[in-house]
């Protein structure tokens, strides 16, 4: 995430109240936090509205950082390389950190499909926030930075009553142990005649990024071989290519696959018989180059 990424500071440096915990006893022993949020795409909504009241955390010091009016951001606006900001090297004791808890008001947030907005239900959002057991360690003198992958295609659910939940699969990775993943598909993959992706060829294409080489791509079913990132595929007008950007990938090794059935994959749910996938293309990232990738 070295190069081109686009960070969207939020109007928050006025606006933090920091409450509780433990107060430092260490000096001046302190660090800096900027703690950012990005998504992967869901099919069918455009916009996946959140409010975020406060970012809790446990260890060092026990602290919540509450925002004076909620931060209310579309996780749809923040793909890819793209994130948002909610702490800006905000100040806090060095030592390490047990878990972080993103405060949400539920009331303010809310889901928009088909030109209609519904409300969103966050399972316990207003009582408990959005916890990561994930431990953070911030150095002292220095400037710790950490992302929060919300990954909506694994978290945005309709019940059969028609309301929508969200049950977000979060994942925090530390920005210095992370790149990118650049690719292009071929258009003979777009336009294969098998394909649930709407008359213009323009809807459900997506890339699935699983871990290991030579994986096997499968739909999102909510368990461990469930893909670890997604990203949508859009035309390039001006390059005349298929194109997707793979955000915040930790180093490693992996196996990227096609699908023009991603709508078609409901989270939790077996869809192998609806949803299939081009042959994997191998991809390793590693710390000083972004990677890039042609799916044929």
């Amino acid at each position: 995430m070295r190069n081109g990424v686009k960070i969207v500071p939020l109007a928050i440096a006025a606006a933090l109240t920091a409450c509780g915990g433990g107060g430092s006893s260490s000096g001046n022993k302190t660090g800096e936090l900027s703690l950012g949020i990005t998504d992967g795409p869901v099919e069918n909504a455009s916009a996946v509205v959140v409010a975020f009241s406060s970012v809790e955390l446990h260890g060092a010091e026990n602290r919540v950082i509450e925002f004076d009016n909620p931060q209310t951001i579309n996780l749809l606006d923040y793909q890819g390389e793209d994130r948002v900001l909610l702490l800006d090297n905000e100040i806090i004791a060095a030592g390490a950190y047990q878990w972080i808890r993103l405060g949400v008001d539920e009331s303010a947030s809310y889901i928009e499909v088909d030109g209609m907005q519904y409300g969103l239900e966050i399972p316990s959002g207003d009582e408990s926030g959005l916890k990561m057991n994930r431990g953070i360690t911030i150095g002292a003198g220095s400037s710790s930075d950490f992302t929060i992958d919300f990954d909506l295609r694994k978290s945005v659910t309709q019940e059969g009553t028609g309301d929508y939940k969200l049950r977000p699969t979060l994942r925090l990775v530390d920005n210095l142990e992370v790149n990118t993943i650049n690719g292009t598909v071929a258009e003979s993959l777009i336009t294969d005649v098998n394909c649930n992706n709407g008359d213009n060829n323009d809807t459900g294409n997506a890339v699935y990024l699983f871990e290991g080489l030579g994986a096997t791509a499968k739909d999102i079913q909510g368990n461990e071989d469930d893909p670890l990132v997604s990203a949508t595929v859009n035309y390039n007008n001006q390059s005349e290519q298929y194109e997707f950007v793979l955000g915040y990938v930790p180093l490693g090794d992996y196996t990227a696959a096609f699908t023009c059935d991603a709508s078609l994959d409901v989270n939790d749910e077996d869809n192998s018989e609806v949803v299939s996938f081009s042959d994997g293309v191998n991809v390793t990232v590693v710390a000083d180059s972004e990677a890039s990738i042609s799916i044929p």
